[in-house]
């Protein structure tokens, strides 16, 4: 059984991770879906503050991941939900333990901006298949 000062030590190393994100989502991201997100402050749920696009990583192999734009409160581009080839600008990341869920380890991804993938070259991920 893992003590107190386990836990304590493991979530001081985990608040010190530098994480290249670019490298571990790729740049390869078919977008999902949006919705928007709400700031917390000390536990207590706030307004919106932006919106989280959740996509879908290849280099990751294929796990989805939701990546947080703050200040936009509607897409930059149309989207009718149908997946689309998109890259984000000024990614970062960090990794929390959620202590409401055992400690489990998550990854909390935040970007400047997004756009639709200007050279997609018509190529698209079937999200039941293979590639086209």
């Amino acid at each position: 059984m893992i003590g107190r000062k386990e836990l304590i030590m493991a979530n001081h190393i985990i608040k010190h991770l530098v994480i290249d994100i670019e490298k571990t989502i790729g740049n390869k991201l078919l977008l999902l879906g949006v919705r928007p997100y709400a700031g917390y402050k000390e536990g207590v749920k706030g307004e919106q503050e932006g919106l989280a696009f959740n996509c879908l990583s290849e280099t990751m192999d294929f796990e989805k991941v939701d990546i947080k734009v703050a200040g936009i409160m509607k897409p930059p581009f149309e989207f009718d939900g149908t997946p689309v080839p998109v890259e984000f600008e000024g990614l970062e990341s960090k990794v929390w333990q959620d202590w409401n869920n055992k400690g489990e380890v998550k990854l909390s991804i935040t970007a400047k901006n997004i756009s639709l993938l200007a050279n997609s070259g018509g190529k698209q991920i079937k999200l039941g298949g293979d590639k086209t």
